[in-house]
């Protein structure tokens, strides 16, 4: 498969990310009964700039229609851990062969509001893909450009009502005519924050980028 090129600087954010992820064991809120799933977090150099690959779920699933998520689902007695199920569920919704994904390592469990416990794992996605979408899972396919996310232009907020009068307000992001917001968003934010911490330390004391 013949895919773009990676400029080095583009690369280094990526085995920054790599290096950050490796060999880390990922804290998670153990909650009784909660059921296990998994989702991949896919990122892809495209256009000059890195992106994140999300989908919009279609009007036939059980949860969720309509909403933006990430490759992923519930836990099956044939895979071998949290990342195989992320890597299955991505070919199965997607068509991207779990060979082809360049694994970067795991991200912090969240519990969702509907009692999963989900564990992301970052990875990157070779650039041109054929995606085979299977249509009764996925509506769309988009991609959000990273630099607006950390530079929290594309930043936005989520207010609920809890039962007790309450107001919780957590993460969301736009992504163009879309909202990610939920456990989706709570997932992307660890990315985000990761992904600013390295960009971030690559930058010298005055503010400036090095140069190259």
């Amino acid at each position: 498969m013949q895919t773009t090129t990676i400029p080095a600087e583009a690369q280094t954010l990526i085995e920054g990310v790599r290096a950050a992820l490796a060999g880390r064991e990922p804290s998670c809120e153990a909650v009784d009964g909660a059921r296990p799933a998994a989702v991949l977090v896919p990122l892809r150099w495209r256009g000059g700039e890195w992106r994140v690959v999300l989908n919009v779920r279609s009007q036939h699933v059980g949860l969720h229609r309509g909403e933006i998520a990430f490759p992923g689902g519930k836990l099956e007695p044939g895979d071998g851990d949290m990342t195989a199920c992320a890597l299955r569920e991505t070919w199965e919704e997607m068509g991207v062969r779990p060979g082809d994904v360049d694994v970067l390592g795991p991200l912090d469990a969240i519990l969702t509001r509907t009692n999963y416990l989900v564990w992301p794992t970052v990875g990157v996605i070779p650039y041109p893909y054929d995606y085979t979408v299977d249509s009764g899972e996925v509506a769309e396919v988009i991609e959000v450009p990273l630099a607006p996310l950390l530079d929290e232009s594309a930043l936005r907020h989520e207010a609920r009502l809890n039962p007790d009068g309450a107001l919780t307000e957590r993460v969301a992001y736009a992504a163009g005519e879309h909202l990610v917001f939920g456990a989706t968003a709570w997932i992307l934010a660890q990315l985000v924050e990761l992904a600013q911490e390295l960009t971030q330390a690559d930058r010298p004391p005055g503010g400036e980028k090095e140069p190259t």
